[in-house]
């Protein structure tokens, strides 16, 4: 494949009517499958008859932009029409293109994405928590992504967060592991246990996403500390360095990363997830161990209780 041309997923095709689309032919030459501003047919949407389709790297910037802004609209629309899994659903694809994109991008989109869920959940108070039940269609890294943005969105909220504070904490539930997207998949997708060797190389998506972040001028300090930070914990057992000093929003993240695989995906072992209630109690015994905060952990049980 040129390196000039981006694979566009097929969901996302239709979006994309203000760019021109290209297809590679036989002898791996691209040629224009469609015209800028020229929208796709219906017929070839709803039947998928077209074959993989590319945008030029050149577009990407402006295709992400377009594309946050169409997907946004639609979790507007989606917020007061439809039902919670397509919420979820509009949403999933909006965290994949900010794993996916240029980071640039996702500074200046990404909250306004949780400002349209903040008016959503003021309009309707069982909003986020209905969210957080549901199991999302998506692969692997988006659906883990998007649980813990809806388990934060719904700890901020109940404790009466600032806006400021509940956008910024999304953002940090969204990119937290932004660095698992520079892993090799045999790593993140896997769903056997890892090696010594394949954990250690696991681990390095704190610091890889850090860095990542770090780079970019679109956020705030404490947004890439999160990305560093989120698997520390307080007795000095996590990872990277192993510190007990760990900042509030990471410290927030991490419990909440601990709790998410219990109830929503079970473990890597295969293991049924658990109720909330078992998985509370099994998080309970890392709280009394020290690895998280006794406050923290309270406050994180009052909201899934109310």
């Amino acid at each position: 494949m040129d390196k000039d041309f981006i694979p566009v997923k097929r969901s996302q095709i239709p979006l994309f009517k203000d760019f021109p689309l290209f297809y590679f032919s036989k002898e791996n030459e691209p040629l224009l499958y469609k015209k800028e501003g020229e929208p796709l047919k219906d017929p070839r949407i709803e039947n998928g008859q077209f074959p993989e389709l590319f945008i030029r790297a050149s577009d990407r910037g402006k295709a992400s932009k377009a594309l946050y802004k169409t997907m946004n609209t639609y979790l507007s629309e989606t917020i007061f029409s439809q039902g919670y899994v397509y919420i979820k659903q509009a949403l999933s694809t909006i965290v994949q293109e900010a794993l996916e994109g240029p980071l640039n991008i996702s500074g200046k989109m990404l909250p306004e994405t949780l400002e349209i869920l903040f008016q959503g959940y003021s309009k309707n108070k069982i909003l986020v928590k209905s969210l957080a039940k549901l199991s999302s269609y998506s692969d692997q890294l988006v659906e883990h992504t998007v649980n813990i943005l809806f388990l934060t969105m719904q700890f901020c909220i109940f404790h009466h967060y600032s806006e400021e504070e509940i956008k910024k904490l999304g953002v940090s539930a969204i990119l937290h592991d932004i660095g698992c997207t520079q892993l090799p998949p045999e790593i993140y997708n896997t769903k056997t246990k890892l090696s010594d060797t394949q954990f250690k190389g696991h681990q390095s998506h704190t610091v890889k996403g850090y860095r990542t972040i770090k780079n970019s001028a679109s956020f705030e300090p404490e947004i890439a500390m999160v990305a560093l930070e989120h698997h520390e914990k307080l007795d000095g057992s996590g990872y990277p360095k192993g510190i007990t000093n760990i900042s509030e929003e990471a410290q927030l993240i991490g419990l909440i990363i601990s709790y998410e695989p219990l109830t929503y995906r079970g473990t890597s072992h295969h293991v049924t997830p658990q109720k909330p209630f078992h998985s509370l109690q099994l998080l309970k015994n890392e709280v009394i161990a020290g690895k998280y905060s006794k406050r923290m952990f309270v406050n994180f049980c009052s909201c899934l209780s109310s």
